[in-house]
């Protein structure tokens, strides 16, 4: 009964939150289209809006709509709906970190932020190469999207190379709303519209960066396999042969003040890399980290089986006050089965903690007071329906995004085709996705549990 109580209690959060849509009956006209037709018309068919640009003073430029608005700015599913007018440059001609300018208008139910300054540039890697690419935004003044925090920098995450739509999704959500991990990223699913043309349906999300309200440390980082970036100026090379790059904030300020922190923080560092990799044992590291940190994202990323996360790339951490923490979580698009990459695709086995560029974890593991914090912690998530309200949030967020589903991949016919992250075992129907989504986590969730519950 507690248990059933408890998850109950985490599904109702995460619905407040507003990351799961309820199921509740809505008015006709606010119903997501159900036809071919309504839904063709929703892609190739978005207003212009020709009235006056309202600026709207104060932090929150969100407000209620006019009617002209909503006639010009309309939501074609029950999701939230970006439109981003770049004037006469196109999409095409957006380049991979070069800003160009334009307006944003952001409406849900009724409410929204109309014709506001924006700047929006290419970002991401392997994304970058995709149909549909991953942009990061900037707006003119800071402000909190879709209820969460308040920021100028904001990340579009395509989800063209997962068919199911839902891996970044779920798994940021997993370390924000369910584990509740120090400076977590906060996302929301977004119908995106640009010069009028429907992009297809992302994941907006807050950007990694230093902040009160994002990651609030003293210093970020990322670990990443030495074979991923050329320039090492800003690195730290650990005993282990870890490689961390210092991200912020290192490239705004003084050539001295540089030294300065890479003296400081290459000094933690490598404190802390020998106590984690040389049997000092948990007095030692726990020293130098956040140990209830590491385990919370040691979790997250083992239990998706995540093939970065081996430290490879896109694995970040940050420094308060002298210790490390690790996290935000990032980058899940080919996770849970979805690439055949090393032993990423069988749900049996560990990847994270086996990875020849992860020495923390493959010596963390082998310590008996770290494994038993984390045995300690999978328990109380099993026992506390963490996990259960995990597998949930697939049948809810299918539910949430049904009609965006059907635009988006309207709009990109090639993506359910597309073979380069799982080959002959790829599936091309969206409801053989999911279940083998679901398939997958389920047999992982398994075998962690003997792994890791009441040991």
């Amino acid at each position: 009964m507690k248990k059933r109580r408890l998850t109950s209690f985490l599904l109702a959060l995460f619905l407040f939150a507003g990351c799961v849509k309820e199921t509740i009956p809505q008015p006709a006209e606010e119903t997501p289209p159900a036809d071919e037709t309504q839904i063709e018309t929703a892609v190739t068919e978005a207003p212009v809006y020709a009235g006056p640009r309202v600026i709207v003073d104060g932090k929150n430029p969100e407000r209620d709509l006019t009617a002209a608005e909503k006639e010009a700015y309309p939501q074609a599913t029950n999701l939230p709906t970006l439109y981003i007018d770049l004037g006469t440059e196109k999409l095409s001609s957006v380049r991979h970190g070069v800003w160009s300018p334009g307006t944003y208008t952001l409406v849900s139910d009724g409410r929204g932020i109309v014709e506001q300054p924006i700047e929006m540039k290419g970002r991401g890697n392997y994304s970058w190469s995709f149909p549909q690419k991953t942009y990061g935004l900037k707006l003119g003044t800071a402000a909190p999207l879709l209820g969460m925090n308040t920021s100028k920098k904001w990340v579009l995450i395509t989800t063209w190379s997962d068919k199911t739509l839902l891996r970044n999704f779920i798994t940021l959500n997993l370390a924000s709303e369910l584990l509740g991990m120090k400076g977590a990223v906060q996302t929301r699913y977004v119908d995106v519209y640009v010069n009028g043309k429907y992009n297809g349906l992302y994941v907006l999300s807050q950007n990694i960066t230093l902040g009160e309200r994002q990651v609030d440390g003293d210093a970020l980082f990322e670990c990443e396999a030495q074979y991923r970036h050329g320039d090492c100026s800003n690195c730290i090379i650990c005993p282990s042969g870890c490689h961390i790059i210092f991200s912020e904030p290192i490239n705004d300020v003084t050539p001295e003040e540089r030294e300065e922190l890479l003296k400081t923080y290459t000094q933690l560092f490598v404190k802390a890399d020998v106590a984690m990799t040389t049997g000092k044992g948990y007095r030692a590291y726990s020293r130098y980290i956040d140990v209830d940190s590491f385990v919370d994202w040691y979790i997250v990323n083992e239990l998706v089986k995540n093939y970065d996360s081996g430290f490879t790339t896109s694995c970040y951490c940050f420094a308060k006050d002298g210790k490390i923490y690790m996290g935000p979580c990032w980058d899940y698009d080919t996770c849970m089965g979805n690439q055949i990459v090393a032993t990423c695709l069988d749900p049996i086995g560990y990847h994270v903690s086996t990875s020849q560029y992860n020495p923390w974890y493959q010596n963390l593991m082998a310590d008996k007071d770290f494994t038993e914090a984390l045995h300690a912690r999978w328990t109380q998530l099993v026992d506390d329906g963490v996990i259960d309200a995990f597998m949930q949030m697939i049948d809810d967020q299918v539910e949430n995004i049904a009609a965006s589903e059907k635009m988006d991949h309207k709009t990109f016919r090639d993506a359910m085709q597309y073979t380069g992250l799982r080959g002959g075992l790829s599936l091309f129907k969206y409801d053989q996705e999911v279940e083998y989504l679901k398939d997958w986590l389920t047999k992982r969730i398994a075998w962690l549990s003997s792994e890791w519950y009441g040991k």
